[in-house]
């Protein structure tokens, strides 16, 4: 018998390590492909709550256009009306139900939206919007035993409010292209176009006023907020104001003033939108609410509004003397035409359902003490303002054109007519996406190019319509229906919701006859068979700030300066003077917009929309019983690691107009 040799006890040692290995390298080869099956899920997971995420913003972001359309639909009432529409007696609005999400048609998500109303005034509305977006949709849409992958609700709280209209911070603005062609034109304030600004060569005087965002009082002194350094040096010292367009300035180079200098000229700016007066709901709400009124000799003529009631005579005819003023308190509607001249006492405004005309001179009996602060530095603006704000102001706001002078004069109707007829100052509703004529070719000036401006003159009036679906969000205003035109759209610049061709003569003359069955006020008794007799072609001082979503039509001739006291904001302007020079003295009182000392009494538009909070939630506002899909979810988790409970019960908690042109006649 052969005998075996004795076993090494350091094999056996050798082998037993080996295994040991052996296992603990299978042990970290498992933990591993665990750990990484763990991490790809939590990748996934990951990529699944920020698609989630996403498709909530962007819920989100249509619910507010959802809002911003029924805001813009009723623009012509009131934003803030239509927005309320949208609301049922509970305060709430069902958005969108399982609204998909698609990317080049395919769905990468859907989303639930409701809002509630929080609180309304008159001059903002609160709602908040609960907004939920899942992957792959919502559980309602899923078939049997398919689950929420993922899902994110988001509550936001937005606030639209009115705001006043930008425009009265120039003491010159034109809705289309301007024009200062004179070297005796004195533009105290500044001067403003939504096209393009053009002097001619000229050497006008265009001081600038610095711009501020509100008025606050500290007691009876008024205090300027929100200083707005547009000429960016960084210093407050009050130089700042100037010209501004829309569209590129030209031949300005000789322009005196603030207005000269390179720094205060500020080309092809945002366009800013002028106020909406085709209809004047809102400000008949405002009168009555104001318990505004107009007076002549201790008579009452006007409360509140002119024309609303069954026989009330529609148009208004006003002459103030010194021993009997035209006394206006607060804001005025008449649904007519206004004749209005001679002496004004008080604080308040006309607004027009038709033209103005102001057949001579308008005088304050109580005028500010100077036409202007001494300079444009803070403290003597404010000094200025504090010392005139209970002094005479009287505001001209017409749905229509402004006609100051004698029209009837043939003089007058030739130069008028000139400017209106002008090829550079076309005022048909046929201006393009941008409103402004004479912009086809673009910016680059090459016809062919990517930003022309097509829809410029292509013979069709290009608007949006009230659709089924605008029904269906009751978003639609009273008085319009399915298929109407949405007023102020596209290329309805004035906002009345119909095409407008040039502007003529015809567009100024009166509605009805002048006499005491039409016009209330102080009509001679036998009427007025020649405008002539009570108008002048010297109507050389205006004590008044003049709008107009049309024309401002004046020609002027004398020996004195014309002035107009005040500002002038139209969509066109033809002024002609032959007097020695024109002047317009912005009325320091018109700063600080909706805050400032005549914000209650002046146009409003809608403000952007504002987020007063963004927050993420941990339970579904739009959860339901899931049991018929057998669907359980929870939320993203809470960035702490920790998941939420997906299930709630979702209790809430511009106008058409002539010409512009400024010439020595």
């Amino acid at each position: 018998m052969k005998i075996r040799p004795h076993q090494s006890p350091q094999r056996g040692s050798a082998l037993v390590s080996t295994l040991v290995v052996f296992v603990g390298i299978s042990g970290l080869l498992i933990a591993s492909t665990t750990m990484s099956s763990v991490e790809v899920k939590q990748a996934r997971r990951s990529l699944d709550e920020l698609q989630a995420s996403a498709v909530t913003e962007a819920g989100v972001e249509m619910s507010k256009l959802r809002f911003q359309r029924a805001a813009d639909q009723s623009a012509s009432l009131d934003p803030l009306a239509g927005i309320a529409a949208m609301f049922d007696a509970d305060g709430r609005c069902e958005l969108f139900a399982g609204e998909p999400l698609l990317d080049n048609g395919i769905s990468v998500g859907s989303f639930s939206s409701t809002a509630y109303l929080l609180d309304r005034t008159n001059r903002q509305i609160d709602v908040r919007i609960d907004t939920t977006g899942y992957l792959p949709d919502t559980p309602d849409n899923l078939a049997p035993g398919e689950r929420v992958e993922a899902w994110e609700a988001h509550s936001v709280t937005m606030r639209f409010s009115l705001d006043g209209s930008d425009v009265f911070d120039y003491a010159y603005f034109i809705n289309n292209w301007g024009w200062l062609y004179g070297n005796s034109i004195y533009c105290n304030g500044n001067a403003r176009s939504n096209g393009q600004f053009d002097a001619g060569g000229y050497k006008p005087t265009i001081t600038g006023q610095t711009i501020y965002d509100g008025l606050e009082w500290n007691g009876a002194k008024a205090n300027l907020i929100g200083y707005q350094d547009d000429n960016g040096d960084g210093l407050m010292d009050g130089n700042d104001g100037g010209i501004f367009s829309g569209w590129d300035i030209v031949r300005s180079d000789r322009v005196r003033g603030n207005g000269g200098n390179e720094e205060n000229q500020h080309d092809f700016e945002a366009s800013v939108p002028m106020p909406n007066l085709s209809n004047l709901t809102m400000y008949e709400d405002m009168a009555a609410a104001q318990n505004s009124s107009i007076s002549i000799g201790g008579t009452t003529i006007v409360q509140g509004v002119l024309g609303d009631d069954p026989g009330e005579k529609q148009h208004l005819y006003l002459v103030g003397t010194n021993s009997n003023p035209i006394v206006i308190d607060g804001p005025v509607v008449v649904r007519g035409d206004v004749v209005i001249s001679g002496v004004v006492e008080g604080q308040g405004v006309i607004y027009s359902g038709g033209n103005t005309y102001v057949p001579d001179s308008i005088t304050y009996k109580r005028a500010p003490n100077h036409e202007r602060p001494i300079n444009n530095h803070q403290a003597n603006v404010e000094a200025w303002i504090t010392s005139n704000q209970n002094r005479d102001f009287l505001g001209l706001f017409s749905a229509e054109n402004v006609v100051v002078g004698d029209f009837t004069d043939p003089t007058w109707r030739s130069y008028v007519s000139s400017w209106m007829s002008s090829s550079m100052n076309q005022s048909a509703e046929d201006a393009g996406e941008d409103g402004i004529p004479n912009t086809r070719a673009g910016r680059d000036g090459i016809l062919g190019t990517a930003d022309d401006d097509v829809l410029e003159g292509d013979g069709v009036f290009s608007v949006e319509y009230y659709t089924a679906a605008d029904a269906a969000a009751g978003t639609i205003p009273p008085g319009f229906s399915i298929g109407d035109v949405i007023p102020g759209s596209g290329e309805d610049i004035d906002g009345d919701g119909r095409y407008d061709s040039t502007t003529t003569l015809a567009d100024l003359d009166f509605q009805s006859p002048l006499n005491t069955a039409n016009f209330a006020g102080n009509m001679p008794s036998g009427g007025i068979s020649n405008y002539s007799s009570v108008s002048s072609m010297y109507a050389n001082n205006l004590d008044a700030t003049f709008y107009t979503n049309h024309s401002f039509c004046y020609m002027v001739l004398g020996a004195q300066p014309a002035k107009i006291n005040g500002a002038m904001i139209a969509r066109n302007e033809n002024i002609i003077y032959g007097t020695p020079s024109i002047e317009i003295n912005y009325d320091c009182r018109l700063l600080g917009a909706l805050d400032g000392l005549l914000g209650d009494m002046m146009p409003r538009v809608l403000a952007p929309a504002e987020v007063l909070q963004w927050r993420r939630e941990y339970e579904d506002p739009h959860s339901v019983n899931y049991e018929s899909h057998a669907v359980t979810y929870q939320s993203g988790g809470d960035g702490n690691g920790n998941s939420g409970n997906g299930n709630s019960n979702g209790n809430s908690g511009n106008g058409n107009s002539g010409g512009n042109g400024n010439g020595n006649g």
